[in-house]
């Protein structure tokens, strides 16, 4: 299972994190980046990951595989 780490994909509002173990979305509403981050940060760290099952991992690993081509 890859480490667990929150990846940033948008920081307009509304942010928008995502667990790279288990693809779970985080959201926030708040315009200030600031106090967005600190949103998302802490609901990461409020999240227990699940197990992803073997279709769940397979796309994960396509998708890591073709990110930045």
């Amino acid at each position: 299972m890859p480490k667990r780490s929150l990846r940033i994909v948008k920081k307009t509002a509304p942010a928008i994190g995502v667990c790279e173990c288990c693809n779970v979305q985080f959201k926030s509403e708040k315009r200030a980046w600031n106090d967005a981050d600190a949103e998302l940060v802490q609901a990461f760290a409020a999240h227990k990951c699940k197990p992803m099952d073997s279709s769940q991992n397979a796309l994960r690993i396509v998708r890591e595989s073709t990110e930045g081509k």
